[in-house]
């Protein structure tokens, strides 16, 4: 028997709620469904944060969820295992339950601010590489990550005022993800990607009372992966 993927349970514990997938999208916060889709069709895999949001909506634990196996069971199979082997490991949500090793520490930097929207703005502070407004409390292994500060409430309920975004410059993304985009007459969003077709992006918005846009790609300074929404408790003005 062929072993059940994270995105085939999706869809099963989804249909024995018997909700769809814009359903299951909008009570996670989400306005569009293509990332219910990208994650059923294991086309993406859902970051550590999309798995807590996840998880209680198809009524199940996190480990559940990225296991397969009922919360019984999986208790009983990790009575013997080591505690400081059962942490997360961000590399790869689909083996969070196996044993991989202790949780990297580290701190990401903080540049600068975001209110969120098509008016929105981001203020770059011009900090070095590894250097910021604080710190958030997280290991990244982009050399280039940074975080921003949300301000505003444009992307409430997914992204609330005084929370901050994680931004991976270096990684790839693809349709569904969130990102940070800067275009070159100084207007900047945090928007979901859905396409780059024929030198224009499209980007749908998170917060369903604003319309998706369409930017030529000419216009557009950067688009970087937004990678993690993190409460203010992971800040601090100092590295640890």
């Amino acid at each position: 028997m062929n072993k059940e993927s994270l995105g085939s349970r999706i869809k099963r514990l989804r249909k024995l709620k018997g909700i769809s997938q814009q359903a299951l999208a909008e009570a996670c916060g989400w306005s569009s469904q293509s990332r219910i889709g990208n994650y059923e069709r294991d086309l993406r895999e859902p970051s550590l944060t999309d798995l807590i949001l996840l998880a209680p909506a198809l009524g199940v634990s996190v480990a559940e969820l990225v296991s397969g196996v009922d919360s019984k069971d999986l208790k009983a199979s990790l009575l013997d295992a080591d505690p400081m082997i059962l942490a997360w490991s961000p590399k790869s949500p689909a083996e969070a339950v196996k044993l991989m090793g202790v949780t990297k520490e580290g701190v990401v930097p903080v540049v600068g601010t975001a209110k969120l929207g098509m008016d929105g703005y981001f203020e770059a502070l011009d900090f070095p590489v590894g250097h910021g407004d604080g710190y958030l409390l997280i290991h990244s292994d982009d050399p280039n990550a940074y975080g921003l500060k949300v301000i505003g409430d444009s992307m409430h309920p997914r992204i609330k005022n005084g929370e901050f975004v994680l931004i991976e410059p270096n990684r790839v993304f693809i349709a569904g993800d969130e990102v940070m985009v800067k275009t070159h007459d100084g207007r900047s969003m945090i928007k979901e990607f859905i396409y780059l077709r024929d030198g224009v992006y499209r980007f749908d918005s998170v917060n369903q009372d604003h319309s998706p846009i369409h930017l030529p790609q000419i216009e557009v300074e950067k688009v970087h992966l937004v990678s993690g929404i993190l409460k203010s408790s992971r800040f601090t003005h100092e590295t640890q």
